[in-house]
C-alpha cells in the first residue's frame, strides 16, 4: 500500500506528489533556517527558526503569507508576556502557570488564527529556560521567528509553489460524467432496456450527486485560492478548471434537485400498481430522448445543436397529455433551463 502511494507520488501528478513535494520543501526550509540562524548569525538557541519555517510551508502561498504574520505575532506576544510575568512574579513555578494560562487565553483571539495556541506554550518555554528577564535572548527569539517564517515563506512561494488545478478540473469532470451517466441510465430504462430484475437506485445516486457537487465546488474554490500570489499561474490556467467547468458546476448545482425529483417520481411510478400513473410508450421515448440530450449538454457534446433538439422535445412533451408524465416534465424543463437552455 505504501509502495503504491510512493509510486504514484513519483509517476502521477496528483495529491500524493503534492504531499511529497510540500514535505520536502518543509524539510529544506527547516535546514536553511537552522544553518542561517546558527552558522551565519550565531544565535544561541535557534530552534524557533526551523520550527517557524516548517509551519509556514502551507498548502497555498496565501496560506504561507497569512501564517507567517500569525507566527510572528504569536511569538512576539509570547516574548512580551514572558517578560512581563517574569517581572511581576518572582517564583518561576507560579510564573510558568500564569504565563501559560494567560497565553492560552490570549491566543484564542481570532487575530492569531491557528498559531494562537503557541502563545502560551512559547511563553512557558521561555520562562522554563530562565530567560524571561534577558532582553537579548528575548530579542534573539523574535529574530529567529522572523528569520524562520521568512525562509519558509520564500521556499513555499518560489520553489514549486503549490496549486490545485488538476484536482479541481478532475472533480468537475467526474461530477459531469456521473450526472450524465445517471441521466442516460434513466433514459435507457424509460425505453425498456433496463434490467427488470435489478431495481433502480436512482434516488440514492441522485443524493450522491449532491455530495459530488459540493466536493467539486470546494475543489474549484481551493484552486482559485491557490492561484493568488502564485508564480505558476500559467500552469494553473492550463491544467485547472476552465470557465466552462465553472458554468457547468453552477448549472449542476442548481440542477441536482430536479434530477432527484425525476428519479424519485420515476421510481415511484415504476413501483405503482395504478396503470393510469404510467406514461405511454411514446411519451417515455420522448422523455428518454430529452434526458439523453441533457446528458449531452452536461458533457459538452454539440451543445447548441442539442439545445435546439431539447427545446423541440420539451414542446412535444408539453403537448402530450400522458398520465404520470407531468411530474417528470416540469423538473426536466427546469434542469434544461439551469444547464443553459434559457
Amino acid at each position: 500500500m505504501k509502495f503504491r502511494w510512493v509510486k504514484r507520488a513519483f509517476t502521477t501528478p496528483g495529491n500524493e506528489r503534492l504531499v511529497l513535494v510540500q514535505a520536502a520543501k518543509a524539510a529544506l526550509a527547516a535546514m536553511l533556517a537552522w544553518l542561517v540562524s546558527t552558522t551565519l548569525l550565531g544565535l544561541p538557541q535557534a530552534f524557533l527558526a526551523p520550527y517557524a519555517a516548517i509551519f509556514v510551508v502551507e498548502s497555498t502561498v496565501t496560506g504561507s503569507l497569512r501564517t507567517s504574520g500569525q507566527q510572528v505575532a504569536s511569538v512576539a506576544s509570547a516574548v512580551l508576556l514572558a517578560a512581563l510575568v517574569d517581572l511581576v512574579v518572582p517564583w518561576r513555578t507560579a510564573a510558568i502557570g500564569i504565563a501559560t494560562l494567560l497565553g492560552l487565553l490570549i491566543g484564542r483571539l481570532r487575530f492569531y488564527g491557528d498559531s494562537g495556541y503557541w502563545v502560551g506554550i512559547t511563553a512557558m518555554l521561555i520562562l522554563a529556560w530562565g530567560t524571561g528577564n534577558d532582553p537579548y535572548l528575548l530579542g534573539d527569539r523574535l529574530l529567529e521567528t522572523v528569520l524562520g517564517v521568512g525562509i519558509g515563506t520564500a521556499v513555499n512561494a518560489l520553489l514549486f509553489p503549490p496549486f490545485y488545478a488538476r484536482p479541481a478540473r478532475e472533480s468537475a469532470e467526474r461530477l459531469a460524467d456521473q450526472f450524465a451517466g445517471l441521466l442516460r441510465e434513466i433514459a435507457e430504462h424509460l425505453r425498456g432496456n433496463g434490467d427488470p430484475d435489478d431495481p433502480p437506485n436512482w434516488p440514492v445516486r441522485a443524493r450522491e450527486a449532491e455530495k459530488l457537487v459540493r466536493k467539486a465546488e470546494t475543489a474549484i474554490a481551493y484552486s482559485r485560492k491557490s492561484k493568488r500570489f502564485n508564480a505558476r499561474r500559467r500552469a494553473i490556467d492550463e491544467h485547472g478548471p476552465t470557465e466552462r467547468h465553472r458554468r457547468l458546476l453552477l448549472g449542476l448545482r442548481a440542477s441536482w434537485p430536479h434530477l432527484h425529483e425525476i428519479a424519485d417520481t420515476l421510481h415511484a411510478t415504476e413501483n405503482s400498481d395504478n396503470p393510469f400513473s404510467h406514461p405511454d410508450e411514446r411519451s417515455r421515448r420522448v422523455l428518454a430522448d430529452l434526458l439523453d440530450g441533457l446528458a449531452d449538454i452536461v458533457q459538452g457534446s454539440h451543445v447548441e445543436q442539442t439545445k435546439r433538439r431539447c427545446t423541440g422535445l420539451l414542446a412535444e412533451l408539453t403537448e402530450t397529455a400522458s398520465p404520470g408524465l407531468a411530474a417528470m416534465v416540469l423538473p426536466a424543463r427546469r434542469m434544461f433551463q439551469e444547464l443553459g437552455g434559457r
